[in-house]
């Protein structure tokens, strides 16, 4: 198979998974396949089968591909060197290491974090205003939630375990791991350094997922102590809360509307609340609010605006993370359940099992 068509079919592969990886006029896609994957892990990748978690062993692995004349332990050395690029998943029980191939987001393009290029981030760019943030959106089945930050929470509120930030955090099982923000990484090669924060140390990931980020040296380990400060600081940077969709915690993103991929996708949307997965909302008490406009300042979707010195919420625009609530020194502003609440799947593996079905129903209508 010549070289361009081994990445024609990397490209197909990807794209085959829940949420895919399309091809676009520019090439961008290509582009971007080329600069991650030498064409041996290009052609490996293509015999490597899809999953959220590293599910398929090495011994495995060996047994599907023996036939094609590789050995155990080139190959054992060339899927450790594409985990330590960030091209696959991987985890180790015991002596058996396990191997699967991740789609592009989630997956792939956050596991650059610290490897990034400007080359490589400006291709990310290009592929994902062309092509990548229909595909992305187009089940409109969330990868993300929003969960409220714990400020917004008040008495009053029957909150879910799965919404309610500390509860999920005590449920955890570790390790725990805080990464660097690939998102801001890659705005920070541009030149547009993150609005909301200072600090690039805000994504965290919990058990398998953790592990994964510490054998890697992709982030560092940390006790749950730490975790809580760390969530607290993103909530108290205005930042939204956006873990995994699926009640069992994978990993927590810290998201800003400057810098988040999914953010800055969603709002170029006329609805962008209509792509996201939240089971609140803001509101105004009219005689409460000062028309000061922190809220309007702090708003990472945009979704606020002062209206004859009062502030006004846009509903197509709120996903209920509680920022406002939290920054409202007049407590004008509060969170209200939606009547019909969105409860996620258990796992991971639900999730895009739901995602992948709508996918093909989509592409067969």
């Amino acid at each position: 198979m010549a070289e361009e068509d081994v990445y024609r079919e990397l490209q197909k592969h990807l794209d085959s998974m829940p949420v895919g990886f399309p091809a676009t006029a520019s090439g961008a896609e290509m582009r971007i396949l080329k600069q991650l994957f030498t064409p041996e892990e290009a052609k490996l990748a293509l015999k490597l089968r899809y999953a959220p978690i590293a599910a398929e062993s090495l011994e495995s692995i060996y047994q599907r591909l023996k036939a094609s004349g590789i050995a155990r332990e080139p190959l054992e050395q060339l899927l450790d060197t594409m985990a330590s690029k960030g091209l696959i998943l991987s985890r180790t029980e015991g002596d058996i290491k396990y191997y699967s191939m991740p789609q592009w987001m989630i997956g792939i393009y956050e596991f650059q974090v610290n490897k990034l290029t400007p080359q490589l981030f400006f291709d990310i760019v290009q592929f994902s205003l062309e092509a990548f943030g229909n595909e992305a959106f187009s089940t409109k089945i969330a990868q993300l939630r929003t969960i409220p930050i714990e400020q917004s929470i008040i008495p009053e509120h029957q909150v879910a375990s799965y919404d309610h930030i500390k509860q999920l955090i005590d449920a955890a099982e570790g390790p725990f791991v805080v990464a660097n923000c690939i998102c801001r990484q890659g705005q920070d090669l541009l030149g547009n350094p993150c609005k909301a924060t200072h600090r690039r140390e805000t994504c965290l990931g919990f058990g398998t997922f953790a592990q994964m980020y510490i054998d890697q040296g992709w982030g560092r380990e940390i006790s749950k102590r730490e975790l809580v400060e760390i969530i607290e600081q993103n909530e108290e940077d205005g930042l939204i809360l956006q873990p995994s969709n699926s009640e069992v915690l994978e990993y927590v993103c810290s998201c800003c509307g400057c810098c988040c991929a999914l953010l800055l996708g969603t709002k170029t949307f006329r609805e962008p609340a209509s792509l996201h997965a939240f089971n609140y909302y803001a509101v105004v008490d009219a005689e409460a609010c000062t028309g000061c406009g922190a809220c309007v300042e702090k708003c990472q979707m945009q979704a606020i605006s002062l209206q004859e010195e009062k502030s006004q919420i846009d509903l197509t625009h709120c996903i209920g993370c509680g920022v406002c609530t939290a920054i409202c020194s007049a407590s004008a502003i509060s969170l209200v359940q939606k009547e019909e609440q969105q409860i996620p799947p258990k796992t991971l593996e639900e999730l895009y099992e739901t995602i992948l079905k709508r996918k093909t129903e989509i592409r067969q209508e």
